[in-house]
């Protein structure tokens, strides 16, 4: 059966033809961009013997003393154009802790954008400044610390030379005010936050200002349009700084009450929890936790998953994102490659493996221990935890009482050939099956960020093979990627990637077994000087074939245009994208999903279409339109998906959206719905309340998930976490309670 008269040739036949023309393409020589001269970024940094007092004003003679740079321009829209707006920057240090301050003037003082209040937020919508730190001076990893003008903090770490993420904690301390002409803010992050040598005084340092009404960024340096460890600057001169005995005690203290109302099962407990960070030297982190507990973690969304495979959840568990970055192996440290396409597939470590059941439920841990950081230029980490025995309901409704399991994970890395990393990963444990299994990998992370004139080149060799009990073949996954790409004009990249029928690694994630991808992208980007709407264009295509790795039948094929790609001046964002593809259903097959749809085995032709507007996230009202129309198996599928913002103030902000979904078929006319509304409430910059409301008529599940928070200081916490679902399993309209969550826990860190 066909879906539509589209004949797709095979993408293998034009793959890689057209890979080796992009790479050639994007290869030529291309006019020099005026890049600064990196000798010229670096300064001596100043010891202050007077602390500042972090108060959004930098009239302090201390500051007076403090090196100061100015020398910003911009680094998107124009790269190397001047700046529209001075920025001034100010750095010293004492004993403790690292000082920065930024004024960031500004022409139009009341168009500055300051809407979020709540600690951790989504800083990227309002001005911003962000400091980028290298302590190191690796070029491959670091850390960044982000403000907005009403001192609210943000911080990530490097999980790539390329790419950071926010789920990381950090402790330092910022104040800021809106002035006359501007903004101010100020830092202050302890060294005791930081993993460094101290006999290195030479460190990378970069920094940049984002003006939202303009989605102008502008930075102290920048190569290609990125501001990373790979393109930084440097900072000399610290020396003789303290990290204290090195040693982070944080208990807490927890009650938390469950009850399933379906099943009649209900507990209630209390317990204390203690985490230790020691610095066994300057450069080796020690953490230690005890009946760990999890219990303020904030709840996973619980969208509709609308294929065949197994939905991932990013982990939000603080104990496993400390120096999570080291234990990121192969594709989960690849960043955002060009002609990636393999997705969540065949990652090694996956840490939500450990103290959650199949199902998502927490599974009590007794504890763990890790220990990480460099010897020299060796990067290692070593993670062992203590799960408890527990009862394993599968997504298939299989139980299975499931023994007390202890997980071992180790990574090391080693830098070569500059810019680049060779690694290797050991795991072994198995928290949700009683069988012995284990994995080993290795893995080359490429980098040249001077490929050709105003290109970089980065690339990733990956294998790795699981050991399962009872199992003696065809267990490996491994896959190979290349990517080109800069600022503006020609970029792209290719992927294979293949996973055997076996692999199963029990600490990792896995999503399709016995399965070959070929992936390939091509775009292109021009950018509008002085244009008084649109900023930048981008046009690309990429395809992907889907195969049986044994018998080398296609399972599934795609191909995208992206017509055109609009983001403007003030913000808004245009798409409008084509897709051309077919999959291939076998009989018994469950191929969408939750919607569990009944598709007759053959093969499926389809073409569709979409369009998204996203107005300008800075605005108090905000809006984002979605629609696509397309070829369904044997029908037809028609999604409209709208959401509106509104930022009432900086204390109070509304979000809601639905999508609706009709689903024409010969049986046929289905429609789904899905709802979700969140509000946040900030108090303060200490204090924030959020709340979310999810339903769909698929599940006819209602969930509510509240979270208020309490940030005392950084490093000390108040939670108070209640979730509540409930079930229209009669499509009557009246609900039914099913599970109840909620939770109370307190945190203070002591720092020694």
């Amino acid at each position: 059966p066909n879906s539509a008269t589209i004949t797709m040739p095979d993408t293998r036949k034009i793959l890689f033809p057209a890979c080796l023309a992009g790479l050639a393409m994007i290869a030529l020589p291309l006019q020099a961009q005026l890049a600064p001269d990196a000798s010229g970024k670096v300064f001596n940094i100043p010891r202050t013997e007077q602390a500042p007092v972090l108060d959004g004003k930098i009239d302090e003679p201390a500051w007076q003393q403090a090196a100061v740079r100015s020398d910003l321009y911009q680094r998107r829209p124009i790269e190397y154009r001047p700046a529209s707006e001075p920025t001034d920057v100010y750095f010293m240090y004492d004993e403790d802790a690292l000082y920065v301050a930024v004024y960031a003037h500004d022409s139009q003082p009341q168009e500055i954008s300051a809407n979020v209040l709540e600690q951790g937020g989504e800083l990227w919508q309002d001005d911003n400044f962000t400091l980028m730190l290298d302590p190191f001076n690796s070029g491959t990893g670091g850390y960044q610390f982000q403000v907005n003008p009403n001192g609210v903090r943000s911080e990530s770490i490097y999980t790539s030379p390329t790419r950071s993420s926010n789920d990381w904690e950090g402790i330092w301390t910022t104040a800021a005010r809106i002035a006359d002409d501007g903004w101010v803010a100020e830092m202050r992050i302890p060294f005791k936050s930081l993993s460094f040598d101290p006999a290195n005084e030479t460190w990378g340092v970069n920094f940049w200002r984002g003006l939202q009404r303009t989605q102008e960024s502008m930075s102290w340096y920048s190569y290609n349009g990125s501001s990373n460890p790979t393109a930084a600057g440097t900072m000399v001169g610290i020396r003789e700084v303290t990290q204290g005995l090195g040693l982070d005690v944080v208990p807490a203290i927890s009650a938390s009450h469950y009850e399933n109302y379906q099943t009649d099962i209900s507990r209630s407990e209390s317990q204390p929890s203690v985490d230790m960070f020691y610095k066994v030297t300057p450069q080796i982190n020690l953490a230690v936790t005890v009946n760990t507990d999890f219990s303020a973690t904030e709840a996973d969304s619980n969208s509709l998953n609308l294929d065949r495979f197994r939905q991932f959840f990013e982990e939000k568990r603080a104990f496993f994102l400390n120096d999570f970055d080291i234990f990121n192996f192969g594709l989960a440290a690849a960043g955002r490659m060009q002609g990636l396409n393999s997705g969540n597939n065949a990652i090694a470590f996956y840490s939500r493996s450990i103290g959650l059941s199949d199902r998502g439920q927490p599974v009590d841990i007794d504890g763990g221990i890790k220990l990480s950081g460099r010897v020299g230029n060796t990067e290692f980490g070593t993670l062992i935890m203590r799960q408890q025995e527990h009862t394993n309901v599968s997504r298939n409704g299989t139980v299975e009482n499931i023994g007390s399991d202890t997980a071992l994970v180790a990574r090391i890395q080693q830098p070569v050939l500059g810019e680049s990393k060779l690694g290797l990963i050991f795991t072994d444990g198995s928290p949700r099956t009683n069988e012995d299994n284990s994995l080993m990998g290795i893995d080359l992370q490429y980098r040249d960020s001077s490929f050709v004139t105003g290109k970089s080149m980065d690339a990733l060799l990956m294998y790795q093979q699981s050991d399962t009990q009872g199992i003696s073949d065809d267990q490996a996954a491994y896959s190979a990627v290349v990517s080109v790409g800069g600022n503006t004009g020609w970029s792209g990249g290719a992927q294979y990637f293949a996973v055997e029928d076996n692999y199963s690694p029990q600490l990792g994630f896995t999503q399709r077994t016995n399965a070959a991808l070929y992936s390939f992208s091509l775009q292109h980007e021009w950018l509008f000087e002085d244009h008084s709407w649109i900023q930048d264009i981008r046009s690309s295509v990429s395809a992907r074939r889907w195969e049986e790795l044994d018998s080398g039948i296609m399972d599934s094929e795609n191909v995208r245009f992206t017509l055109f790609n609009i983001n403007s001046v003030r913000g808004d964002r245009i798409s409008i994208n084509t897709d051309r593809g077919k999959e291939l259903v076998r009989g018994g097959q469950r191929t969408t999903g939750d919607l569990a749809f009944n598709i007759p085995e053959g093969i499926y032709n389809d073409t569709g279409y979409s369009f998204s507007y996203n107005t300008p996230n800075h605005w108090d009202w905000s809006s984002r339109v979605n629609l696509s129309y397309s070829d369904y198996f044997t029908g037809t599928r028609t999604r409209y998906g709208i959401d509106l913002g509104w930022q009432l103030n900086r204390y109070l902000s509304f979000d809601g959206g639905v999508t609706l979904s009709q689903y024409d078929l010969p049986e046929g006319t289905t429609y789904t719905r899905e709802l979700e509304f969140d509000m946040k409430i900030s108090f303060g910059p200490s204090v924030s309340l959020s709340s979310q409301l999810e339903f769909d008529n698929v599940r006819r599940e209602l969930n509510f998930n509240n979270r208020l928070r309490w940030n005392i200081q950084p490093g000390q916490d108040v939670w108070v976490v209640l979730n509540h679902g409930l079930i229209d399993q009669d499509i009557d309209n009246k609900f039914a309670n099913t599970t109840t969550n909620a939770a109370f826990k307190f945190r203070y860190t002591y720092r020694f």
